[in-house]
């Protein structure tokens, strides 16, 4: 069972090519070089990971996060998902 912090990381060092140990919760995305681009691009993959879609307006909350920690708590808060036991 991963926790979605994890899940989101993986998803980031996926889509933006970045070594896992680059990416923490406390990670600012724009240091990352996580764009608009990007955000779309790991949603979808962290979609796969889940095994469901997520809530369709999460891109406009993501412009109130700055931190992959960030990201997680808003992906929480709108998909209800604390943990995930379907993880790949």
């Amino acid at each position: 069972m991963e926790d979605l912090t994890t899940l989101l990381q993986a998803s980031i060092v996926a889509v933006c090519e970045l070594r896992p140990d680059d990416v923490s919760p406390d990670s600012r995305l724009v240091d990352l070089g996580v764009d608009s681009l990007a955000v779309a691009e790991v949603i979808v993959d962290l979609e796969i990971r889940l095994g469901r879609e997520l809530p369709i307006d999460l891109l406009r909350r993501l412009d109130q996060v700055e931190t992959v920690g960030d990201v997680a708590a808003a992906l929480g808060d709108l998909s209800g998902a604390a943990r995930v036991d379907d993880a790949p």
